[in-house]
């Protein structure tokens, strides 16, 4: 390990271009640490999505870490694919945004909203095995599982909006830090939709560009974590 850890260029690690590299990460620690202060005062509410910040956190982390280290470190190839990774990450986010749309219990669309997740797995299961081969999960980047699971959770958050435009009474308390965190949301998927779902192509016929495309991805994964640190904060406040 020691002299792995020679042949790595230090004065690029702590380059802006490096940290920048780590956004996804690092962007993570700004609503984590409003959880951290604050976790005595966040209402049960809004649990799901914080299990999905240290889900998130972990696998990130691990993709990032493969990514980047694989020809400073010489990994081997198992260990320097992260596209498992993100597609895990994937799931996990439709998987535990759609819990806590479902835990707001607002009484609109309430089948369809509980119906999402397993049509999703379903796509899942189906997408990985009939129309793709099984292992296309662990090797090629799939535009359509994190296409269709943007395209859920946009939906998640219309319906949202739709609701509040014609109830007279949320049916919940804390309604400006789940709008806060749904803002975030709304905007995050509603631009990235179109990058994942052109993200497989821009792979192929443009390496440089789909790098550079997906800094706008990094851009509003950082508005979406300063947005879920509001939600946060606002919940505390408000119960406090």
């Amino acid at each position: 390990m020691q002299g792995y850890l020679l042949k790595i260029d230090w004065s690029v690690m702590f380059s802006w271009k490096e940290f920048w590299g780590w956004a996804e990460v690092w962007a993570l620690f700004i609503p984590l640490s409003v959880f951290f202060i604050k976790r005595k005062q966040i209402p049960p509410l809004f649990k799901p999505v914080i299990y999905y910040l240290f889900i998130a956190l972990v696998l990130t982390a691990l993709s990032d870490f493969s990514w980047r280290m694989k020809f400073r470190l010489n990994l081997p190839p198992w260990a320097s694919n992260n596209i498992p990774l993100y597609h895990l990450n994937f799931i996990f986010q439709l998987l535990m945004f759609a819990w806590f749309f479902n835990r707001l219990n607002e009484p609109f669309l309430r089948k369809v909203k509980k119906a999402l997740p397993y049509v999703f797995m379903a796509f899942v299961l189906v997408n990985f095995t009939i129309i793709r081969p099984i292992d296309s999960f662990i090797f090629n980047y799939s535009s359509e599982l994190n296409a269709a699971e943007a395209a859920i959770l946009l939906f998640y958050c219309l319906q949202h909006y739709v609701y509040l435009a014609q109830a007279e009474q949320v049916s919940y308390p804390y309604g400006r830090a789940v709008n806060w965190i749904i803002a975030g949301l709304t905007m995050y998927v509603g631009v990235n939709f179109f990058i994942f779902l052109s993200y497989s192509t821009l792979i192929k016929f443009s390496k440089d560009f789909s790098i550079d495309i997906w800094d706008v991805h990094n851009y509003l994964w950082i508005l979406l974590c300063c947005l879920i640190a509001m939600g946060l904060y606002e919940s505390a406040k408000s119960r406090s």
